[in-house]
């Protein structure tokens, strides 16, 4: 038998960061530090903010003296950027979240054997924790659900797919969706903070294999496996399937409310990337049409009025950045531009 061979997130991005990583912007966005001892007179806030994970080198300029990763946070209301950590740089995909009502920030890290695990960072006392020990890789970090659960997307040791897995925060266990299943793997994950519930994209890893073995073959791009969203209950873990997209990679997924933002590519890895919403009931689709080129994340505001996005701005503009697209508009905001280094990831978050 054939060993079968799977894309992962981390791989994709850490390729992605050897291609782009260095800024070419001069524009300095004024950036406040944020001090340990101050952390009473930041939050907990009582509006919406991303959390931004920039990878830089420590001496700026190369990788002689290592790397870091750089947790930013942009208070949507105020429009201010502050650092919040400077955190080591040593998984095989950067990745940090900050959540403001814990005054904490989650990211993944080197654990003692080979692979990642989930670590937390205390932005009061600068304490570093180890959270997790089952780990192999960590794709997506959603800190703040219901009750005091984290959500992640993540692989175990020793195995292959990568799972939606539910981390208790107060007694440190893991519950994991589909323990069992060895052939569905999870691309992305979101989470709808008017319902409590989650979703995630996934696959059939079988299925991805034969499609990749056919394009090898042919020599032709190569056409996605079926990929399904599926809706869970934050409480009884029961899932239920939103859509189903056959020949079409769901790159990445935002819910709101009864609303669903997706991108997709008819093919792996490859332009162009169409845009639709959906239904979250109903499973109806329908394709917007936007000049923007985002792949990764994506994140509906409050008011249902646009939503943040990875990406380029597009119409000749190239610059990679983080962005805000008013649907009614259809105008573009810079958030946040690559300017040094790399962003890896970013998350829209709130506080109640």
């Amino acid at each position: 038998m054939k060993k079968k061979s799977s894309i992962t997130k981390f791989v994709l991005v850490i390729t992605t960061l050897l291609l782009f990583i260095g800024g070419c912007s001069s524009d300095k966005q004024a950036i406040e530090e944020v001090n340990p001892t101050d952390m009473q007179t930041i939050g907990p806030q009582t509006h919406e903010y991303l959390s931004i994970t920039n990878t830089e080198y420590v001496n700026g300029k190369d990788t002689n003296d290592g790397m870091i990763m750089r947790v930013y946070t942009y208070d949507i209301q105020t429009k201010t950027l502050t650092k919040m950590a400077d955190l080591p740089y040593n998984s095989q995909y950067p990745l940090t979240v900050a959540s403001l009502t814990e005054d904490t920030i989650y990211y993944s890290g080197a654990g003692k054997d080979k692979g990642d695990e989930l670590f937390s960072y205390d932005i009061k006392t600068q304490k570093i924790q180890q959270l997790s020990s089952e780990l192999f890789a960590i794709n997506s970090i959603i800190p703040d659900t219901v009750d005091h659960t984290l959500v992640m997307a993540a692989v175990k040791k020793g195995e292959r797919p990568v799972k939606v897995i539910f981390y208790d925060k107060e007694t440190q266990e893991m519950t994991i969706l589909n323990d069992h299943d060895s052939d569905t793997t999870t691309w992305d994950i979101s989470y709808d903070p008017e319902t409590k519930k989650s979703y995630a994209i996934q696959y059939s890893e079988e299925e991805q294999y034969n499609r990749m073995e056919e394009s090898n073959k042919t020599q032709t791009p190569m056409v996605p496996p079926k990929h399904t969203i599926i809706e869970i209950d934050p409480i009884s873990k029961q899932t239920r399937k939103v859509i189903e997209l056959d020949k079409e990679q769901i790159l990445t997924l935002s819910t709101r409310g009864d609303e669903m933002l997706i991108a997709t590519a008819e093919h792996i890895n490859k332009y162009p990337i169409k845009y639709s919403m959906i239904n979250i009931n109903t499973g109806q689709r329908k394709e917007i049409d936007l000049p923007i080129k985002a792949s990764s994340e994506l994140f509906l505001s409050k008011d249902g009025s646009g939503f943040y996005f990875l990406g380029e701005k597009g119409k000749g503009n190239n610059e990679r950045g983080i962005y805000y697209y008013d649907l009614k508009t259809q105008e573009v905001e810079a958030i946040f531009l690559q300017e040094e280094g790399f962003i890896n990831n970013f998350m829209l978050l709130s506080n109640p």
